[in-house]
């Protein structure tokens, strides 16, 4: 493949796979199937545009359509939320490692900045720290331009104009900046934000889920 953009663009395609139907299907059983539907889609076509939309629409229809007849009981892709806030410091990762604990591998959920600089707050991996919430697995992340993927809900914090991100739903937490913040404050904040993530996993059908203050 000699075109480094259609390239890029079957990448987050596949990445997309593997976040949606990860619980699903193994990472090489995947893989193979993303492979063979570029190229079968790849081989004669002469209008490149479409292609990674193509693509994601077939290797999704086969994927859940294996997964129900593996006898899924729920064969659909695995819903997604977006955390989004100025330096993806503070408030988004305080959302994404609480919503991941509630919730696990039920939900993909992501985190991202407007501009990622600095590094995490170190006082909200403490107060997550204090609560028994991982954050080995965090880390600050920009916004990458995807192609045809779209998260269900994108929850905005602390940003003045929406980004150009694709939602099928927008929603505003007004979360105070943990940005030099006391640990008394900080925890005060990480309250609130939990607060508002038990509400958006109640309106997106989850339940079940464990409560910070009883682990």
């Amino acid at each position: 493949m000699t075109n480094p953009l259609l390239k890029r663009q079957f990448e987050i395609v596949r990445e997309d796979m593997h976040r949606r139907y990860g619980s699903l299907h193994t990472a090489e059983h995947i893989d193979a199937l993303v492979d063979q539907t570029i190229a079968e889609r790849t081989a004669n076509a002469k209008v490149e545009t479409f292609l990674p939309v193509m693509v994601e629409r077939v290797v999704s229809e086969k994927l859940e359509e294996q997964a129900a007849a593996a006898g899924a009981t729920d064969p659909c892709a695995r819903q997604e939320v977006l955390y989004v806030c100025e330096r993806n410091a503070g408030r988004s990762q305080l959302a994404s490692a609480i919503t991941s604990w509630i919730v696990g591998d039920r939900l993909f959920v992501r985190s991202v900045g407007l501009n990622p600089v600095g590094g995490i707050n170190p006082t909200v991996l403490e107060v997550l720290a204090e609560r028994g919430i991982p954050t080995g697995h965090l880390y600050q992340k920009e916004i990458v331009a995807r192609t045809v993927h779209r998260s269900d809900v994108v929850v905005l914090m602390g940003v003045d104009q929406r980004p150009d991100i694709p939602g099928d739903r927008y929603v505003e937490w007004d979360i105070a900046d943990p940005e030099g913040a006391s640990i008394e404050e900080v925890r005060t904040i990480a309250d609130d934000v939990e607060r508002n993530v038990r509400a958006l996993l109640d309106e997106m059908g989850f339940d079940e889920a464990q409560s910070a203050e009883s682990a």
